[in-house]
């Protein structure tokens, strides 16, 4: 499996503004230009990308590229190219559970493209609800709208499923905007009447999962990460993806 995407920048915030799993046919390997033709116009696209995962926000460099540093600051070309991405974390473990797409594509999407590993971070987070605020607004965001947030007046999904991994880190009581503009996303998907696939909390079941937009990231449960990554088996043992469990009671 390769993994492709296309960084953008401004006021020296690095975006990934779009990225995709594609999975190889034997002894095959693309270079970013030879997959950009797999999805170059919107035919190609319904022809080649089965589905989307839906995860939280990025943190992937390019091959080559040093993860403690900015990509500006090694000299990286905001060019729009593809790149060719680090099969790293929670993409390694997609690869490794998703075997039934040879040849074809998954589009990654993002509630937030901004390219960072602490976006958990009080004062962020505090940023971020404050500008999905604004959105639907023509008031200026603080992080570049078309760049790290989802137009959910435009939103399209390709393929035949939506696949949800974007944690349990949204909380209507804390940041009432970001709830706000996550259910916008999920209820435009459910729209789009693809199949929508989740993991979630035995304890808690799937509708108190699907209320509450907690579906679960298969590195998030460190502590049981076995479980995690059965359930991810099972949840793609199927075609398309199923909702299942993961067993935190046992």
């Amino acid at each position: 499996m390769q993994y492709f995407g296309i960084y953008d920048t401004r006021f020296d915030q690095e975006f990934l503004t779009h990225s995709y799993l594609y999975f190889n046919k034997e002894d095959e390997e693309l270079s970013g230009d030879e997959f950009k033709k797999l999805i170059n116009n919107q035919k190609l696209k319904k022809k080649n990308i089965v589905g989307t995962i839906f995860m939280y926000n990025p943190f992937v460099y390019p091959i080559g590229y040093d993860e403690k540093k900015s990509l500006a600051s090694q000299d990286f070309d905001f060019d729009g190219s593809f790149q060719n991405l680090k099969n790293e974390k929670e993409i390694a473990i997609f690869r490794s559970k998703i075997n039934n797409y040879e040849g074809k594509i998954v589009e990654i999407r993002n509630l937030f493209n901004l390219n960072i590993e602490n976006i958990d971070h009080p004062e962020l987070l505090v940023k971020l609800n404050e500008d999905t605020e604004k959105l639907n607004t023509n008031q200026l965001t603080i992080f570049d709208k078309s760049m790290n947030y989802i137009d959910t007046n435009n939103l399209t999904i390709n393929g035949k499923f939506i696949f949800f991994a974007w944690g349990n880190k949204i909380s209507k009581k804390e940041f009432v905007y970001l709830y706000d503009y996550a259910k916008t996303i999920f209820d435009k998907c459910v729209q789009t009447q693809k199949k929508i696939a989740y993991i979630y909390k035995r304890s808690t079941q799937k509708d108190y999962a699907q209320e509450h937009f907690q579906f679960l990231h298969p590195v998030e449960n460190i502590k049981f990460k076995d479980r995690m990554l059965k359930s991810l088996e099972d949840a793609f043992k199927t075609t398309p993806p199923q909702c299942v469990y993961y067993d935190d009671i046992k």
